[in-house]
């Protein structure tokens, strides 16, 4: 299809809650993880409060609703020996897709970076996830070898119930 010509890549604000967080929910559904929309309009908030945050939203049209969303945080990095960007999030709406619209969030992102003089930008994608490789590869990110684990607090009180 080829990169849609009227997306416009911008920095999220209040007014994007909502879709944003369908996008989110959209992308946890996806996960088989819980959904809990208030707690997600929380993270949001608190997202675009954060100057530590970057959250970016590509819409297919200037004024119309994000598609698409870019999550980052700025933290130290010892790898990069310097402050860095952790990606958390790219998702792109499923009726938005392959019309290059992760491509420019994270060349925004690139350009964000730049500008902020970082050391470095650092993401995981899921296994198997053969676009988001593609993607990354080709806007010069490199493979590292790793293996990533979470841990839920909540699972601590389930253990606790009979």
């Amino acid at each position: 299809m080829g990169i849609a010509t009227a997306a416009l890549v911008e920095r999220a604000v209040p007014g994007d809650r909502d879709a944003v967080i369908e996008l989110f929910a959209e992308d946890l559904r996806d996960l088989h993880l819980p959904v809990q929309p208030p707690a997600l309009s929380a993270v949001f908030d608190e997202l675009v409060r954060d100057n530590r945050s970057v959250i970016l939203v590509v819409r297919g049209e200037a004024g119309g609703p994000a598609v698409g969303v870019l999550v980052a945080s700025r933290v130290p990095s010892v790898k990069f020996s310097g402050w860095s960007l952790w990606i958390e999030e790219l998702y792109v709406g499923k009726v938005a897709r392959q019309r290059g619209l992760g491509r420019l969030l994270v060349e925004q992102l690139l350009e964000v970076a730049r500008g902020d003089g970082l050391a470095g930008i650092d993401l995981e994608a899921y296994h198997g996830n053969a676009p988001a490789a593609l993607l990354y590869r080709s806007l010069g990110f490199r493979r590292l070898g790793r293996e990533r684990f979470y841990y839920r607090m909540e699972w601590e009180s389930e253990e606790d119930t009979p």
